[in-house]
This record gives structure tokens, sequence and C-alpha cells, in this order.
């Protein structure tokens, strides 16, 4: 699937909202409908119906300035109507921008710095619901955001790849101490960053995960053990 593709062109949906004002609602529906669960596309919606309100203001500008005697009236009133709230979802949609960018940065710390390939894991460290947090994964290998990455649907994680194998720590071929490692040279576009993020540890009594903030200790919820995070 292309995450970069609309499900319905948005120059197609602001004509029909411009020119057929029914049909492009329901078009327009239609697109928000199908990109419930792509963060990139939820962008664009914003800017499309931020676009079409600006198109009719124009519209309506020529069309009614042939009224000079309430031109100011007339002015402020389209305003109102049209250029304030076409100019208020176009600043949405930018702010949508960058909060996406933001939780791009924050998937790379939690999985490349902290180590959690658990999409359930993911899922709750983001706050997102899970098809989002699938959608913006696979956009993010997509665009090289998570280089040699994939996602095994079946155990719902990531998966990381080098030369064909899967990288990560466990006997079997490939070193010369029989061991298959995650990392064997710099992941290109990636600076670790300085701040503390939440992580997964695994308890020492039982040996299940739990994700602590850092500083926390707590038990853990299965045998009781004392789990810290780590220093």
């Amino acid at each position: 699937m292309n995450m970069d593709k609309p499900a319905i062109n948005g120059v197609l949906v602001v004509l029909a909202l411009v020119l057929f004002f029914p049909a492009g609602i329901i078009l327009f529906v239609i697109r928000v409908w199908k990109h419930r669960n792509l963060s990139y596309q939820k962008i664009y919606d914003w800017a499309v119906a931020g676009a079409a309100f600006l198109i009719m203001f124009s519209l309506m500008c020529l069309i009614f300035t042939k009224e000079i005697n309430q031109l100011f009236e007339l002015f402020i009133l389209l305003s109102v109507f049209f250029l304030l709230p076409g100019v208020f979802l176009l600043g949405i949609s930018q702010w949508k921008r960058v909060r996406l960018n933001a939780r791009y940065k924050l998937y790379r710390t939690i999985i490349m710095e902290q180590g959690i390939k658990s999409i359930g894991a993911v899922e709750e460290l983001i706050n997102q619901r899970r098809a989002v947090v699938i959608n913006d994964l696979k956009r993010m290998i997509d665009r090289g955001m998570l280089p040699h990455a994939s996602i095994n649907m079946y155990s719902m994680t990531l998966v990381f790849h080098q030369n064909g194998f899967i990288a990560r720590e466990g006997t079997g071929a490939g070193n010369e101490d029989g061991h298959i490692r995650e990392w064997s040279e710099p992941m290109p576009l990636y600076k670790p960053s300085e701040r503390r993020l939440p992580q997964s540890v695994e308890c020492h009594g039982c040996g299940s995960s739990t994700i602590l903030r850092p500083g926390e200790s707590k038990a853990c919820p299965y045998c009781d053990s004392l789990l810290s995070y780590p220093q």
C-alpha cells in the first residue's frame, strides 16, 4: 500500500466542494473515513478543507464585487464564513505535520535507542491506536526512517534484517563467535537523544517484561520481584 497516495484525489474533492457542494461533502467524508488510520494523509485532509474554503472566499468576492455600496460589509461577512475558517484549517494542517514529525522522532527513539520492538509496547508508549501505529511504522520503513526493518504481523513485532538475515542477538551462523549482531554498523540518519524515555525491563525472577519510566521502581505483577529502571 502506498502511504503517500490519497484515497480520493484532493483536487477532485476541492472542485466537488466548490462546484457541487453536496457531492463534495460526500467525497470528503469518504476520503476522511479511508484515512482514519493514516496519519500522513490526515494532514492533507485538513489542507483540502482549508483550500476549499479559500477558493470559495475568492469566488464569492468576485461574484459580489458589483455591490459597491456594501463592499466592506460583504468582505467582513465573507471573511468570517470563508477566509478565517480556511486559514484556520490550513494552520491545523501545518500543526498536524509538526506533531507527526515529532512522533516519528519518538518512534525512532523508542525502537532504536530503547530497543522496544513489540508493537503493543510501542502502541502504549505512543498512545495511538494499533492500526495507526502500524501504518506509521510502515511509512517510516518505506521512507527509510527505520532502515532494514519490517513488521511481523503474526508476532506483532518489528524485525530488523541485515544481509538477508534477521539481525538479532542469539546463537547461529554469521560471526566468529557464532552470534548474529543486530547493529554491526552505525544506522544512517540516527543520532541518539539525551532524553530518557520509558523502556521495557525484563524480570530476573520470571522473565516477563514490564515498561518502567525513568527512576521508577515497582514489583513485578507476576512474581513480585522488585524491578528498577536501568541506570
